[in-house]
């Protein structure tokens, strides 16, 4: 992928709440630490495949790369559970930060779902997604599965894919904050054949 704006951005809106998580938890976070986790963050952005320019989802991408970035730029210090912390603190703060709407059951968003289905069919990308979409009787709530996710391919590129189920709990903060419920089963990170998003309205 390309370095460019969006993985400039990343860094400075997560780094006050990863830090300042890591910091509480004990770790002396010197500007050595900091040098070596956004050079490894940059480093693994640059060897990671990309995906088309349109494509809503290639944003996660970079939240993978950045939030990796921290075991294997200092797998001694930023163990499982640290990660597991770090991400928690992540959910923390996108709840303080955020404001509920009804974004995540409105029409627009079950257009895109249903497009980016479609479209991930034929996608010749590596690391995309990959989806079916099927919208529910009662006119509000719809599913949508995953039968090949972005970030588990970058877990396995990178030897990390035991930490990508921790990625996965943001999904439940973003569609309460959207005016959903999250109901899922299984998920490609816990070693099942897919991801099932049953998405029903609050």
């Amino acid at each position: 992928m390309k370095y460019g704006l969006i993985g400039v951005v990343m860094p400075l809106i997560l780094d006050k709440v990863t830090y300042n998580y890591l910091t509480s938890d004990g770790v002396d976070v010197t500007k050595e630490f900091k040098r070596r986790v956004k050079a490894e963050y940059k480093a693994m952005v640059k060897r990671t495949p990309g995906l088309a320019k349109d494509n809503s989802l290639a944003k996660n991408l970079y939240i993978g790369c950045y939030l990796l970035a921290f075991p294997k730029a200092h797998p001694g210090i930023v163990t499982e559970e640290r990660f597991e912390g770090m991400i928690k603190a992540m959910c923390d703060e996108m709840v303080k930060r955020g404001k509920e709407d009804d974004s995540a059951i409105s029409e627009k968003s079950k257009k895109e779902r249903e497009e980016a289905a479609i479209k991930s069919q034929t996608s010749s990308y590596e690391m995309d997604w990959v989806s079916t979409f099927k919208r529910g009787e009662d006119g509000t709530s719809y599913e949508f599965t995953y039968t090949k996710c972005g970030l588990c391919e970058l877990g396995r590129r990178e030897g990390c894919f035991h930490l990508i189920k921790y990625l996965c709990k943001t999904d439940y903060i973003s569609y309460d904050m959207g005016g959903a419920k999250l109901v899922r089963e299984h998920t490609i990170a816990n070693g099942d054949e897919f991801c099932d998003f049953h998405v029903y309205k609050k």
